[in-house]
C-alpha cells in the first residue's frame, strides 16, 4: 500500500510538471502575440498625439540609461516583448496547470475575461508605477536627448502631457492585451483538445475488432470515452469505472519501475470474452481500449503508435 501511494505521488508530481510546461509554452506563446499585437496599438497612439513612432520605446531606454535614441528604441521594444512573454508564462502556468482554471480557460470568452483582469492587474502594479516614479521625473533629460535625435525643439509640457495620455489609454492597451492574450490561450488549448479528438475517432476505426477507446490523462481523468456502435457494453458504468481505475494503479506501479526496467510500452491482459490494451500515448496522456479475444494487437498497437507521432507537438 506504502509503495503504491508512493508511485502515484510520484505519477502526479510527473504529470503536474508536464502540465506546468504545457503552461510555460502556451502562456509564452500567447504572450508574444498579445505584445506584437499592442505594439501596433502603441504605434497608433504615438501619431495620433503628434509623436514619431517608436517614441514609447525611446523613452523606455532612455530611462535605463541610454542616450541613443535607436539603441534606446529597440531596447525598450525587446524590453515589451520580453516582458510579455514572461508575464504570459506566469498566466499561463496559473491559468492551465489547474484543472478547474484549464476548463475555464477552454471557453474563448471566460479565458479573454481571465485575461482582462490580469491586464487591470499588470496595469496597476507595473505599468502605472514605471510611469510615475521612473518617466515622470526623468522628463527633463528626455526631452534633451529626444529634441537632439529629432533636430528640433521639443516642449517638456507637451511631451509630459502626451506621456501622461498614453499612460492613461494604457489602460485600454493591457484591457486588450489581456483578451488577446486569453483568446490566444483559449484557442491553443481547443487546438489540441480538438487534436486528440481526432486521434481517438481515429484509433477506434483503425479495426473493426476495437470495442472501446478511453484516453485519459495519468491521473484517471477521462478526456474522451466511446463504444464501438453496435458493441454491447460487459460491464456495468460503474463496473468500468473501476476497472479503468485498476488499470490506471497497475500501470503507475510499473511506471514507478521504469528507471530501473525501462518505460512501459503496453500492457496486454486477456481474457475468456476481451482483449484489453492499457499503454502510453501523446505526451502525458493514457490509452485504454478493449478488443475482441481475435484481434491481433500487435497491430493494432503498431498502427497506434503511427497515429500517436502525429500527437507529440
Amino acid at each position: 500500500m506504502n509503495y503504491s501511494h508512493t508511485v502515484h505521488k510520484k505519477a502526479k508530481r510527473k504529470y503536474a510538471l508536464l502540465v506546468t510546461f504545457k503552461g510555460i509554452q502556451y502562456g509564452a506563446l500567447a504572450g508574444i502575440i498579445a505584445s506584437s499585437l499592442i505594439s501596433l496599438a502603441i504605434a497608433g497612439a504615438e501619431l495620433a498625439f503628434g509623436l514619431p513612432i517608436g517614441t514609447f520605446y525611446s523613452v523606455i531606454g532612455i530611462i535605463l540609461g541610454l542616450n541613443n535614441v535607436v539603441n534606446a528604441s529597440y531596447l525598450g521594444f525587446g524590453l515589451h516583448l520580453l516582458i510579455g512573454i514572461l508575464l504570459g508564462i506566469a498566466l499561463g502556468v496559473i491559468g492551465i496547470s489547474r484543472e478547474k482554471m484549464r476548463s475555464l480557460m477552454l471557453i474563448p470568452y471566460k479565458s479573454s475575461l481571465f485575461g482582462v483582469g490580469a491586464g487591470i492587474v499588470i496595469w496597476l502594479i507595473l505599468f502605472l508605477p514605471i510611469t510615475t516614479l521612473l518617466i515622470q521625473p526623468s522628463i527633463q533629460r528626455i526631452v534633451v536627448i529626444l529634441a537632439i535625435a529629432w533636430q528640433k525643439a521639443v516642449i517638456a509640457d507637451h511631451l509630459s502631457n502626451s506621456i501622461t495620455n498614453i499612460a492613461l489609454i494604457a489602460i485600454v492597451f493591457h484591457l486588450v492585451w489581456g483578451a488577446l492574450f486569453g483568446f490566444s490561450v483559449s484557442s491553443l488549448l481547443r487546438t489540441r483538445v480538438y487534436r486528440i479528438k481526432q486521434h481517438y475517432k481515429d484509433i477506434i476505426s483503425i479495426d473493426p475488432n476495437i470495442r472501446l477507446v478511453t484516453i485519459c490523462d495519468t491521473n484517471g481523468n477521462i478526456l474522451f470515452y466511446r463504444h464501438r456502435q453496435g458493441v454491447k457494453n460487459l460491464l456495468t458504468k460503474d463496473e468500468s469505472k473501476k476497472s479503468l481505475e485498476m488499470a490506471m494503479n497497475s500501470w503507475r506501479i510499473r511506471e514507478g519501475l521504469s528507471d530501473k526496467i525501462g518505460k512501459g510500452m503496453y500492457v496486454l491482459a486477456e481474457y475468456e470474452k476481451i482483449k484489453r490494451i492499457t499503454m502510453p500515448f501523446g505526451d502525458h496522456l493514457l490509452l485504454y481500449l478493449t478488443t475482441e479475444v481475435e484481434a491481433d494487437h500487435s497491430n493494432i498497437y503498431d498502427r497506434i503508435r503511427r497515429l500517436e507521432a502525429g500527437l507529440k507537438y
